[in-house]
C-alpha cells in the first residue's frame, strides 16, 4: 500500500518536496519493520504505540505521516476505516524553535562581520524570514527592483512572499559578491544544498558561542529559523499588520500572522498598563523604581550563579 500511496498525486502532487523527503524516512521503517503485517490489521493502538514510542515532535510527524497514507486509503477503496481517527496529537504551539532575543543576534553579528559567508546566511534569515530551503535557492533573479519576489517551497510554488530588501542586506549581499545567481553562493557561484546552508550556519551559531539543539537533546539551541521567528516578533511589535506578517512571510489564512500580533499587543497593552499603574495614596512617600540599582543586583545574582 505504501509504494501504491507514493505514486499517488495524494503524494506527489499535493505534498512539498521537503514533506515528503521527511515522510519517507518514515515509511521507509515502516517498511522494514512492519513491511509483513496486513495493512487492514492495523489499528488505532498500533499508531498510538509509535507515537508514544517516539519524542513529542517526531510522534507528531508519524502521526501526520499515517494519516495522510490511510486517508488516501480510504479515498481510494483500499481500506474501509482510518486507524488514526479519534488519535489526539499534542498541537505545535509554534514554540519548537528559539525567537533570538536582540543580545544573540549582536553576539553573532560582532563574531561574523559582513563581508563573511556566515554573516550573509545571518542576514538572509534575519532580513527576508526565509525558511532554509527558500534562503538556499534565494538568486539574484529574485529581486527586482528592490523587492525580494519568492514563490516559497513550503507552498510547491503557490505562496509568494514579497519584501522589501533591508538596507542591511543588500550591503551583505553587496560584501559577497558571486560569479552566478546565488546570492548565498558555492565559490564557482551555484547555490548550496539547504542541507549545506543548514550545516554551515549551524557551525557558524556554534563558533559564535551561542548554544544549538543537539541531536538527542531536549535542550533548546539556536537556529536560523529561530531567527525567522525573532524577524516575525521585531516586525509585530513594530507595528506589522497580520496581511502584512503574511505577504512578508509566506503565510495564508490568521493562525500564524495572530501568535506573533497578540504577543506584541500583550507587550504593548503591559507597557501601557505600567504606565497608567499607581499604588494608592498614602501618607508616607512612595520611593521610585531605582531600574539601575535593579539591573545591577540581577546581573550581580546571574553570575554568582
Amino acid at each position: 500500500m505504501i509504494q501504491q500511496y507514493r505514486k499517488s498525486r495524494s503524494w506527489c502532487d499535493e505534498l512539498s518536496a521537503g514533506t515528503r523527503k521527511q515522510r519517507s524516512g518514515i515509511l521507509q521503517q515502516q517498511e522494514d519493520e512492519n513491511g509483513d503485517v496486513p495493512y487492514a490489521a492495523i489499528k488505532r493502538k498500533d499508531v498510538e504505540d509509535g507515537i508514544m514510542a517516539r519524542t513529542e515532535n517526531q510522534g507528531r510527524h508519524f502521526y501526520d505521516t499515517m494519516r495522510g497514507v490511510f486517508k488516501w486509503a480510504v479515498d481510494n477503496e483500499h481500506h474501509d476505516r482510518n486507524p488514526t481517527d479519534g488519535i489526539k496529537v499534542k498541537k505545535d504551539n509554534g514554540d519548537g524553535h528559539l525567537a533570538w532575543p536582540i543580545d544573540l543576534i549582536e553576539q553573532f553579528e560582532k563574531r561574523w562581520p559582513i563581508g563573511s559567508r556566515q554573516r550573509l546566511i545571518f542576514d538572509v534569515y534575519l532580513y527576508i524570514g526565509l525558511r532554509r530551503g527558500d534562503a538556499a535557492r534565494l538568486g539574484k533573479q529574485h529581486i527586482r527592483r528592490g523587492t525580494v519576489h519568492l514563490m516559497t517551497e513550503k507552498s510547491q510554488g503557490k505562496m509568494p512572499i514579497y519584501v522589501p530588501v533591508h538596507p542591511a542586506l543588500a550591503a551583505s549581499i553587496k560584501a559577497c559578491p558571486s560569479r552566478g545567481l546565488a546570492i548565498i553562493a558555492k565559490p564557482d557561484g551555484t547555490n548550496f544544498s539547504k542541507e549545506s546552508v543548514g550545516n554551515l550556519f549551524r557551525e557558524a551559531v556554534e563558533a559564535a558561542g551561542i548554544p544549538v539543539t543537539k541531536r538527542g537533546s531536549k535542550d533548546k539551541g539556536y537556529s536560523g529559523h529561530g531567527l525567522r521567528k525573532a524577524s516575525a516578533t521585531i516586525a509585530a511589535e513594530s507595528g506589522a499588520t497580520e496581511a502584512e506578517l503574511n505577504a512578508m512571510f509566506g503565510w495564508s489564512g490568521h493562525q500564524m500572522a495572530q501568535l506573533y500580533t497578540r504577543k506584541a499587543d500583550r507587550r504593548r497593552l503591559a507597557a501601557r498598563a505600567m504606565a497608567k499603574w499607581a499604588r494608592p495614596s498614602s501618607e508616607d512617600a512612595v520611593e521610585a523604581f531605582d531600574l539601575e540599582y535593579l539591573q545591577l543586583e540581577t546581573e550581580r545574582a546571574e553570575n554568582a550563579a
